[in-house]
Formats: C-alpha cells, sequence, structure tokens
C-alpha cells in the first residue's frame, strides 16, 4: 500500500465484494483521499493492472507525499456513508435479481401455453385457434402500449422449453419490429400469429431430416425446404386463420434477390410481413443454431447479417431490427473499460449503449454474480464484444453463455 498513488489501477485481492465499501473490486484510483481511504480500511495489497493504469506505482524506496489527514478526512462516518452508498446499490441489486427471476417465470409459462396451443392447431381444433388468436391479442396490446419495453436473456432449462423458445423468440423480435413502424392493430395480430407458426409445417417433416448433424443431402433438402408450403397448406384448412397469416408462413424463407425458398420470390413480390419473421427467424437460427458449436454471439449475429446477407433481407427492416436490440443484445459477452468480463442481461431501447451486464468475479459467488447498470456508472461503459471462444474456462462456466439464446420482453420498472 506504502507504493500506491493516483492514476494507479487496481484489483482488490482476494476480497469479496460485500467486504469493502467501493462499488467495484477494480477501479483507477482517482486521487490522494483514495489512497488515503483504502490505507484506512486496514488492506494491505492491492494489485495492479498495469496496461489500465495512468502511472506504474511508486517504486520500493520511493513515498508518496501525503496530501491528505487520513484520520481527519476519512472519519468512520465517511466510511459508513459508502458503505450507506453500496447498500443501497445491493438492495436495487437484489431487486433487480427478483424481477429478472419474474420475468423467467413469466416466459416459462408463455412457454407451456404455446406448446399446448401448437399442438392444438396442429390437430385442427379450432378452440386451439382461439387460444392462439387471444393469445397474441395479448401480446399485441401489450406492444402498442407500452412505450419503454426492455429485452432481457432469459435461461431456457428444461429440453421442451429450448424446442419451443424459438417460435417464441421470433414472435417477440418481429412484433418488436413491428411496433417500431407503427403497425395496426390487426397487422400486429397477424404478424405475432405467423410469427408463432411460421415452423409449423415442419411437422411434416420426417424426423430423421429434422434431427440430422451435419450437413443435408440434397434431397433432404430439398424436403425441408417444403416446410413453408407444408405449413400455409396446414393452416390454410383452418377457415378462422387470417390471410396474411397463412401468407408469412408460406413466405418466411424467401430473400429479396431471388435466392429464397419455395417459390424464389423477389423484393415487391415478398409479404411485408413475411419479410420481418424472415429477418427475426434468420437471427434466432443464427443464435441458436442445430449445433451449438455454430452458434454465434448475438452481437456477432447481427454483425453478419449486416454484413453480409443485407442483400436477402430488407435493408430498411434490418436496421431497424438492429435499433431495437441495441448495439449489445442480450447474451452478448462484453469486456468493460475497467476491465471486467460480463454478459449483457437486459438492454434498454432508451440507452442502448448502457445494458445491464452480469459481471465475472471469481471473488463473488456464482449465485450472487453482480448485475450493474452501466446507465448509472458513468465512468464504466463497454470496451468490446468477446468471441467465447476468448473467454477463459472458469469465465465460460461462471457467465453460463446460454446454450439456448431466449428473449423476453417486460415494461421498465
Amino acid at each position: 500500500m506504502d507504493q500506491l498513488r493516483p492514476g494507479v489501477f487496481i484489483r482488490l485481492k482476494k476480497t469479496n465484494w460485500f467486504d469493502h465499501p467501493f462499488l467495484f473490486s477494480n477501479f483507477k484510483v482517482k486521487d490522494h483521499k483514495q489512497v488515503a481511504l483504502i490505507q484506512k480500511l486496514g488492506i494491505s495489497h492491492v494489485l495492479c493492472i498495469p496496461e489500465k493504469s495512468d502511472v506504474l506505482p511508486l517504486k520500493a524506496n520511493e513515498k508518496l507525499t501525503p496530501q491528505v489527514d487520513s484520520e481527519k478526512e476519512f472519519s468512520q462516518e465517511v466510511i459508513d456513508h459508502l458503505w450507506e452508498i453500496k447498500n443501497e446499490r445491493t438492495r436495487r441489486l437484489k431487486q433487480k435479481k427478483e424481477h429478472i427471476a419474474l420475468c423467467e417465470k413469466r416466459f416459462a409459462i408463455c412457454i407451456k401455453t404455446f406448446n399446448a396451443i401448437l399442438k392444438g392447431v396442429i390437430g385442427g381444433d379450432i378452440q386451439s385457434l382461439e387460444d392462439a388468436i387471444g393469445f397474441v391479442d395479448r401480446l399485441t396490446d401489450y406492444f402498442l402500449n407500452d412505450r419503454e419495453s426492455t429485452l432481457h436473456l432469459m435461461h431456457v432449462m428444461s429440453k421442451e422449453e429450448a424446442t419451443y423458445s424459438h417460435p417464441m423468440n421470433v414472435a417477440i423480435l418481429s412484433m418488436i419490429v413491428g411496433k417500431e413502424i407503427g403497425l395496426t392493430e390487426e397487422e400486429m395480430t397477424t404478424l405475432g400469429l405467423g410469427a408463432l407458426f411460421h415452423d409449423i409445417g415442419k411437422d411434416r417433416i420426417p424426423k430423421k431430416i429434422l434431427k440430422k448433424r451435419g450437413e443435408l443431402t440434397r434431397p433432404e433438402q430439398e424436403i425441408m425446404e417444403q416446410h413453408p408450403a407444408f405449413g400455409a397448406g396446414v393452416l390454410a384448412n383452418i377457415d378462422l386463420f387470417p390471410k396474411g397469416v397463412v401468407t408469412i408462413v408460406a413466405q418466411h424463407h424467401e430473400r429479396m434477390d431471388g435466392s429464397g425458398y419455395p417459390e424464389g420470390l423477389r423484393e415487391d413480390e415478398i409479404y411485408k410481413l413475411a419479410r420481418i419473421v424472415g429477418i427475426a427467424d434468420a437471427y434466432d437460427n443464427h443464435c441458436n443454431h442445430a449445433d451449438p458449436m455454430n452458434s454465434m454471439t448475438p452481437y456477432l449475429a447481427l454483425s453478419y447479417m449486416f454484413g453480409h446477407q443485407k442483400h436477402v433481407f430488407d435493408v430498411e427492416h434490418l436496421a431497424l431490427f438492429i435499433r431495437c436490440l441495441g448495439v449489445y443484445p442480450p447474451g452478448t459477452v462484453v469486456e468493460l473499460s475497467n476491465g471486467d468480463i460480463g454478459m449483457v442481461m437486459a438492454v434498454n431501447p432508451k440507452n442502448q449503449l448502457n445494458p445491464s451486464v452480469m459481471l465475472y468475479d471469481p471473488d463473488v459467488p456464482k449465485k450472487e454474480a453482480l448485475i450493474v447498470d452501466l446507465a448509472d456508472e458513468p465512468d464504466l461503459k463497454v470496451e468490446k464484444s468477446i468471441r467465447l471462444a476468448q473467454l477463459s474456462q472458469e469465465a465460460h462456466d461462471y457467465l453460463s453463455p446460454r446454450a439456448k439464446i431466449t428473449y423476453y420482453v417486460d415494461p421498465t420498472q
């Protein structure tokens, strides 16, 4: 501690976050008062991070000229005040975790509801269709009336939830864009239904093809490419389904340059709502590839779509989609300006550069992992997105980047 001076970036060594009054365990020492405070707390050693420091620590034989009287400047009242600030932050952290847990519970209920509806629709049950319309109408009402929605990252637990999370993801992501472009209530309902049932035709595809790992043979691919037509056929036989829903299901794999299937439609030949669903479907498939090793992080998926697939999508809708998900979508692993590694848990549409991030800190138990709102931390920002392959095994296990990326939209509290 006698070598510490302002400008040195430090990590409080092997100190639990809950055992000191600072908001972070990693930070750059601001001034002599902060040096005196750390000394006052009885901390004997800190770890220096040279590459993030403005200056290096003093040499062993150098002395720091005292700039403050630590006894005078840092009475117990001052330290108690710092603890009050931190305790308030701890309380808010607890509330945020409880809120995310509630979102996950609601998402699980939605998954189970949709699971039952999908099985009924496949079986031709009219009541299931009415349930589906009611389900989407509730989502529509929510999206059209909530102007401050926040996208949360969900944790998929069971195999069943993982199976049915894809249509839920596509519906949620599509309707976010639908709200942004100002669709009517009727159009939002059509969009939501089309997104939820876009892959219903896969029920007619042989299971051995659906579950096959690795590339499909050409004949297998040709069968797979018929699932939009199969799905449209299933829904067309149920009279009450809006015509636009059938069109979305039939066209969600069509592409603006004519490279899509099954009809090879181009540009304005493709229904505008099908274009939205096609973007959401492609994005979720990038993030949740059948082979987890080929899955992209959300940030990389958006980068790839804009950089390499822009010509196959409606560019206007793609730009809106990216804007709605934020610069760093939920599920993105990031490095912060203080050197901390974390995973984005939620994005606020009003402040997309400052999402909520769960931090990796080996000195904090995983169950108590810290979640910080970067909007509350003016000295902290995202430096860059990190590929999963760049994470240490310890950080990967701690953050547990989702084997399945799933989203839920909830009002900002």
